[in-house]
């Protein structure tokens, strides 16, 4: 093993002691020559930190009275059990050395402690290292096995042969119950733990899971987050996203797509992950069941020199500033002098902040089906914000918009009539935003019926409003619906006419028979539509039968329209950008009829309970409300 350290190493390593001992006299291990980055502070104003560069922490109101915390992540130490143990020692030496200087409650390993499993020998150098932390209790660490840990790497871990595995019996549960009084439980196995720390008045749980998680382990999983449904998690495993080929994108393998459709997207109180296994760095923010936003890091340097050189990650919760402060620094190029570091010792990489409002994101965990955006007011059904903000992630690449009513009637976007080629030829999600409302994009759709395209749609389960007459769900009393849209520059008849923006898919005949009203017809029995005349009709179907349609005037192209359908339980009239159109108001039309688990779409209309006629434009936000709301409640007047 000797013959694979660089020259000089032995004179390095006397600097690594000499610089431990200094800390350990009170010198300051994180301390550089002229101009080094330094991990980021705590901004906690103790031990006499100046958080202003002048301000005097004995005063009043003199200190910095910022909060955060930072969480030590050691990926990948592979290489460090099996060729530099000393790399391995000086990463948690500093975290133990530091973790009072930079609030650091708690540090996680992300698997591949080891090279080669069977190799007693990396398992004492991975142990000599982890007691350094062991011997405190306020230095605890969660850890996990990784393909390199474990026998058989294509087992999953309910198949292992527990008392072969040499990690369960280097890191057993009873090791870190021991030590630390974070160590909340592990499963069966012995694989899968948990832990709940406290920083700055808030516990945060984190989840340590195996390299491969059987769906035994999945469920034992799901229950630890069920029992703490309350408490903020960070979830590692050793692989879940992978990068790729520009070295930039984080993008999910196959394992991990199990692990955010079966686990992670459902759990709202996820709001961070880890994990290593692929070489590099990469981040993603994907968006949950609820539309908040789930941080998933990738960082592993393990082909890099060295094994990494000692480089590992620092993430500090800046709870003042409302953000995520992201830094990878190796603590063994840090004790080197600067005159004698070597172009391959990187000191510190890959900084970066990602914005999170911790208060809100951590408040009404896992209630309802959704986060309710600030437009569900009183009485909404079901809200459709066509943006980036409220897409939801897949990983089998399907778009996919939350109900932001918090009713659980997402929308998912599928094909009509085999469209060939890029999505993006076909839908997309822009930037464009009305002046109005709360969307800060939209929707585009730019298919056509004989080219094909795309469309959403949604079963509805929110939407079973009352029982009609008839005694059957499906019934709305009163109702305003609402839609925010914009026709193409390009827009023609022979494209585009009696296209639908709005609807519900079941044809008039359906819904009267389902309802037991004398009407019929092969419309859609409710519909929000463009005409060959490019105006805006609206079909519906009352618990009176079909009444008259509602129509506006022609409207222009590359422009964005509200329009507002009010029911009031006798009538239905219809506003454009807030003023009444002339052919509305008609006749009696006493609330709508619908038939409860029938789709719902959005950019097509129907004719005899199909799909057909996709719409061409963009739409920003869709809104149903079980009220007739006043002008002053309407997205038009949202601004």
């Amino acid at each position: 093993m000797n013959a694979l350290r660089p020259v000089g190493w032995r004179a390095t390593w006397l600097v690594i002691l000499l610089s431990l001992f200094l800390t350990a006299c009170g010198g300051d291990s994180s301390s550089h020559s002229g101009g080094d980055p330094t991990p980021p502070d705590s901004g906690n104003g103790d031990d006499g930190g100046d958080g202003d560069g002048g301000g005097d922490n004995g005063g009043d109101g003199g200190g910095d009275t910022s909060q955060s915390f930072t969480v030590a992540v050691i990926p990948d130490t592979q290489k460090y059990s099996r060729y530099s143990p000393e790399r391995y020692i000086v990463q948690t030496q500093w975290i133990a050395d530091n973790y009072q200087e930079y609030n650091i409650p708690f540090t996680l390993h992300l698997g591949d402690v080891v090279d080669l499993p069977r190799a007693d020998s990396e398992w004492a150098a991975a142990m000599e290292a982890m007691q350094i932390l062991d011997v405190n209790p306020e230095t605890p660490y969660s850890i996990l096995a990784g393909n390199h840990d474990v026998l058989n790497s294509g087992q999953w871990d309910a198949d292992r042969d527990l008392a072969a595995e040499p990690f369960p019996r280097y890191f057993s549960a009873a090791r870190q119950a021991g030590n630390f009084s974070t160590f909340q439980g592990a499963d069966d196995t012995g694989f899968n733990s948990y832990h709940i720390f406290e920083a700055e008045g808030r516990e945060y749980l984190v989840l340590a899971l195996d390299w491969r998680v059987s769906d035994q382990s999945l469920e034992w999983a799901r229950g630890v987050l069920d029992e703490h449904p309350d408490v903020p998690t960070i979830l590692t495993t050793h692989q879940l996203l992978n990068i790729a080929g520009d070295g930039e994108t984080a993008i999910f393998t196959e394992h991990g797509a199990r692990l955010w459709e079966q686990l992670i997207r459902s759990h709202d109180q996820i709001f961070l992950t880890f994990n290593g296994h692929h070489h590099g760095e990469a981040m993603m923010v994907g968006k949950n069941d609820y539309g908040r936003d789930v941080v998933m890091v990738v960082v592993d340097y393990q082909s890099g020199f060295w094994g990494g050189n000692g480089m590992m990650q620092l993430v500090t919760f800046d709870l003042t500033n409302d953000e995520l402060d992201f830094m990878s620094y190796s603590p063994w190029v840090a004790a080197i002098d600067e005159a004698s570091r070597q172009p391959q010792d990187e000191l510190s990489r890959w900084e970066f902040s990602v914005p999170m409002d911790f208060e809100q994101r951590f408040a009404d965990l896992n209630q309802g089906e959704g986060i309710v955006a600030p437009g569900s007011i009183e009485g909404t059904q079901a809200y459709w914000i066509l943006d980036s903000e409220h897409q939801i992630t897949a990983t089998d690449n399907s778009v996919k918009f939350m109900d932001a009513s918090g009713n659980g009637n997402t929308m998912t976007l599928v094909s009509y009539n085999d469209p060939q080629g890029d999505l993006s030829n076909f839908f997309q999600v822009t930037t464009d935003a009305p002046a109005f409302g709360y969307a800060t994009g939209s929707a585009r759709f730019t298919g056509r019926n004989e080219i094909g395209g795309y469309y959403l749609t949604t079963d509805g389960p929110g939407l079973t409003f009352e029982q009609s007459a008839a005694g059957q769900p499906g019934f709305l009393p009163q109702y305003t619906i609402e839609a925010i849209v914009r026709l193409p520059e390009g827009w023609t008849p022979e494209n585009n006419q009696w296209s639908g923006i709005l609807n519900h898919q079941p044809g008039i005949t359906q819904v009267c028979n389902y309802h037991s009203v004398s009407c019929s017809g092969s419309d859609a029995s409710l519909g929000l539509n463009v005409s060959s005349l490019k105006e805006f009709q609206w079909v519906s179907t009352s618990q009176n039968g079909k009444g008259q349609d509602n129509w506006s005037w022609e409207v222009s192209n590359e422009y964005w329209y509200h329009i507002a359908l009010v029911n009031d339980g006798e009538r239905v009239q219809m506003y454009v950008d807030g003023s009444l159109v002339m052919r509305t108001g008609v006749d009696e039309q006493q609330g709508l009829l619908v038939e409860p688990g029938q789709p719902w779409s959005i950019g097509v209309n129907s004719w005899q309970g199909n799909p057909g006629n996709l719409f061409a434009g963009d739409i920003a936000e869709i809104r149903i409300n079980n009220r007739a709301l006043g002008r002053d409640e309407w997205l038009y007047n949202q601004r």
